[in-house]
């Protein structure tokens, strides 16, 4: 007995007629999926153009038929459990693993990559065209990968780093721009089956797609996907990430989705599109970076309160001729020209109750956490040459952490390096008397500039979430 066309079905059938797929090859699936002739071609007023037995029919594999939905066999199941994007926001839907992300490029930078798409654009392209399908997406692509821009390839890099991918298990990155009238019909980033061979033989499938908004749009330009009922206004730095597949590693049809045509004004967009095999180990990211982060950047400069700083100096002046050569575990600080690169003056126990108790009520103010304290380091005195590498600090006592400047003689400034929770490098200067939070456990810092000068001293202070 023919098979009902359900809702399923007719979506399906929409879906793939809308992406240029060949007709008859649609008409062939129904066929082998038990629906009947009439019903096919009345639903899709359409005729074969030859003989059904002379069609093959591509999800075809073996024995078995699986649905239209079916991956290859070499399908990946994504360990979704392995992926932690800081102040992003899961859109509460069943139907698909989908993310927003605001903020995530600045306005400055934005503009920046803006500029570069409309240097070097070309028409935008389809897997799957067909005749007649010339205005199912009239937008202009730039290959912005291919620049030799090395702004470019720090954002390509953030990219990777907020999914915690690594970049061999991804794409291109594409930039595209959108004009007055021009859109994006409706579709899905992953590769039907009958275009695997061609686009997917090497990489495999797509998994995620990381999508950012570079300008608002005065009308039209929105996103929509249809099936999860989610439409989204350009927003300057706004990232939608969403996982192209069912967890089964197969692909997830209600990830469809189109751009709205431009009503008034133009849009530009950056897209990276990631796949299922790379070469080595997919994700990347190490247990530090799943810590939940508790403020928006990840650090903020501040100044010592002026008494408590004095005491700190005298301290200094008082003890630094008795400082012991220091040796910390791991290699962290070394000197490139083999002389010892770091001296320690260990502090009272006094002292470093005042330090804790001065600076636990102001990081627990900015962290929105009631903290403990963990340890409090002695003044550390870097000398000429010094280096420390970047790493992140110890993951279950180093959480919220702060620096102290306490003294210095250089010749340059000498910055401490670190990352923010968007993975954007940063470099920060302090002067003696400043000091500067840090979510230390999380974020990746370090001074990888070797010290041009005599000398440079600080404290490190750690703490932790009370419970």
């Amino acid at each position: 007995m023919a098979r009902n066309l359900t809702r399923e079905w007719q979506d399906w059938i929409k879906l793939n007629i809308d992406r240029g797929c060949d007709k008859n090859g649609i008409f062939r699936i129904l066929i082998d999926e038990g629906f009947g002739f009439d019903t096919i071609a009345n639903h899709m007023d359409y005729q074969p153009t030859m003989d059904l037995a002379d069609i093959a029919n591509p999800l075809k594999t073996g024995p078995s038929n699986p649905s239209p939905d079916s991956a290859p066999e070499d399908s990946v199941k994504l360990e979704t459990s392995k992926l932690y994007l800081p102040n992003a926001c899961k859109l509460d839907t069943n139907l698909a693993e989908i993310y927003l992300l605001p903020e995530f490029l600045n306005l400055d930078e934005c503009a920046k990559i803006a500029a570069s798409i409309k240097s070097s654009l070309r028409p935008s392209e389809i897997s799957a065209a067909a005749p007649g399908q010339t205005a199912f997406r009239t937008s202009r692509t730039c290959d912005l990968g291919t620049l030799d821009d090395p702004f470019l390839q720090e954002i390509d890099g953030r990219i990777c780093k907020m999914l915690g991918i690594d970049a061999s298990y991804s794409e291109v990155l594409q930039g595209q721009h959108y004009a007055t009238t021009q859109e994006f019909k409706p579709h899905t980033d992953y590769f039907e089956v009958h275009e695997y061979s061609q686009y997917a033989a090497q990489q495999g499938q797509r998994t995620y797609t990381f999508f950012i908004y570079l300008n608002a749009v005065a009308e039209g330009g929105e996103t929509e996907f249809p099936q999860l009922g989610i439409t989204l206004r350009p927003q300057p730095g706004l990232a939608v990430i969403w996982n192209n597949l069912h967890p089964d590693g197969s692909p997830n049809p209600a990830t469809l989705h189109c751009a709205h045509p431009i009503v008034r004004g133009e849009k530009a967009v950056i897209t990276k599109w990631f796949r299922a095999r790379g070469k080595g180990q997919m994700f990347t990211k190490e247990a530090n970076e799943f810590i939940p982060n508790l403020t928006r950047v990840g650090f903020r400069k501040s100044r010592l309160a002026p008494d408590l700083f004095a005491d700190i100096q005298s301290f200094y002046q008082a003890h630094r001729s008795g400082a012991s050569p220091e040796h910390v575990e791991g290699g962290f600080i070394y000197a490139r020209d083999g002389q010892p690169a770091s001296s320690l003056v260990e502090l009272s126990d006094p002292l470093k109750a005042a330090i804790h108790s001065a600076l636990a009520p102001q990081l627990s103010a900015w962290s929105h956490q009631q903290l403990v304290p963990t340890y409090v380091y002695g003044i550390r005195d870097y000398h000429h040459g010094a280096v420390l590498k970047p790493h992140r600090d110890r993951l279950h006592t180093h959480i919220v952490s702060a620096i102290i400047n306490v003294a210095q003689d250089t010749l340059e400034d000498w910055p401490l390096v670190i990352e923010d929770n968007y993975y954007r490098r940063h470099e920060i200067l302090l002067q003696p008397g400043e000091l500067v939070f840090y979510e230390g456990a999380r974020l990746l810092h370090g001074r990888p500039i070797p010290l041009n000068g005599n000398h440079y001293a600080n404290i490190f202070v750690h703490f932790m979430p009370g419970k």
